[in-house]
């Protein structure tokens, strides 16, 4: 190695170390339903502009978006919410949604010097990402999604749930919820306790493809029966011009319900400071140093336990929240409720939740 690549490799591992050496800080769980949020499949959340943001469901009966506002304390908690109202139509899809999935909000200059927004959606039956306007109709873009992750490239249900972007570089990110049949051949789960393998794709401002980044995920904790079981990456987050944060989860419902869990961690990678990954060559057939670093910044685990707690909720949806007097930048995380399912002993909640990143 000469002098000027080992000066660069230094300076590349010396800006990995200094952006990446975040901790997370939970806050406690709130339920949206206490201040008159409608019950729902809240998949993902996107800040919008000031106290607005844009909530996508993944259930809802037509394509679109919903809008509430947030307003937070001098501590980055949530104070108050309020519902302002849902922007959908049914022209693009009759009765059938998209199972929408991840959304974000893109912010461009427009007449008089007024921004205008648009609000791109990740779904994952047919493996799209759409843009809509502010009344929730599909406009004619979509980011240009190459045909080998289409929708014949993926598992059932397991397809493009992540949705990022960096405004900064005016980049997309997504991933599927698991690997590409091709890159893993089977899925993982309780049965097949591996981790997954996923591309992190990146899509320009002209919304082709600009890469392709390997990560391999945790492998599941879960072994023997359940009654449900969701494992993958629901979410990512771009946090500056280098880092994005990944959420892994794991969802095991158990026969009985009780003992029922969900665990979601937090890692911190930058793909930008790395090569991308080849196209053609299987994920599991690719050397171990394709894969990206990536780093804990934080964890945490939701619980059903009839003589315990009650507090489980899978979370699926994540973007940036406001930025802290003393200049420490907040996360937010929603819930997916499946409609507030339960019964009269328990019933899921749609909770939002605040995270601090400490430097």
């Amino acid at each position: 190695m000469t002098f000027q690549r080992l000066a660069s490799t230094i300076v590349l591992l010396a800006l990995a170390l200094s952006t990446q050496a975040q901790t997370l800080h939970f806050l406690r769980q709130h339920d949206m339903g206490r201040w008159g949020i409608p019950a729902g499949n809240y998949s993902g959340i996107a800040h919008i502009a000031g106290n607005r943001y844009a909530l996508v469901s993944d259930k809802q009966a037509a394509d679109g978006w919903h809008e509430v506002t947030i307003d937070f304390d001098a501590n980055g908690d949530v104070c108050s919410m309020a519902y302002v109202g849902a922007h959908y139509t049914q022209q693009h899809t009759g009765t059938t949604a998209r199972d929408a999935e991840g959304i974000v909000a893109v912010t461009s200059p427009g007449a008089e010097g007024k921004s205008v927004y648009t609000l791109f959606v990740s779904a994952e039956s047919d493996q799209q990402i759409l843009e809509m306007d502010s009344t929730g109709t599909a406009t004619d873009r979509h980011l240009q999604v190459p045909e080998w992750c289409g929708s014949k490239a993926i598992f059932g249900n397991y397809g493009f749930e992540a949705l990022a972007y960096d405004a900064a570089r005016k980049e997309f990110w997504t991933t599927t919820e698991q690997g590409l049949r091709a890159d893993v051949g089977k899925r993982s789960s309780a049965d097949n306790p591996h981790p997954t393998l996923l591309r992190l794709l990146c899509f320009d401002d002209s919304l082709q493809l600009a890469g392709s980044y390997a990560y391999r995920t945790e492998a599941p904790q879960m072994k023997g029966p359940t009654r449900l079981y969701a494992f993958g990456v629901p979410e990512m987050t771009a946090i500056n011009d280098t880092t994005l944060l990944v959420l892994e989860r794991e969802v095991v419902v158990k026969p009985r319900y009780n003992g029922s869990y969900v665990h979601h961690q937090l890692f911190s990678v930058q793909p930008h400071l790395y090569n991308t990954c080849a196209q053609e060559t299987p994920l599991r057939e690719q050397p171990a140093e394709v894969f990206l670093p990536k780093r804990l910044v934080g964890s945490f685990t939701t619980r059903l336990q009839m003589s315990g707690h009650k507090d489980l909720a899978n979370y699926e949806g994540m973007c940036l929240g406001p930025t802290l007097p003393d200049g420490r930048q907040t996360l937010l995380l929603v819930a997916d409720s499946q409609n507030r399912m339960g019964n009269r002993l328990f019933r899921l909640k749609d909770y939002i939740r605040v995270v601090i990143i400490n430097p």
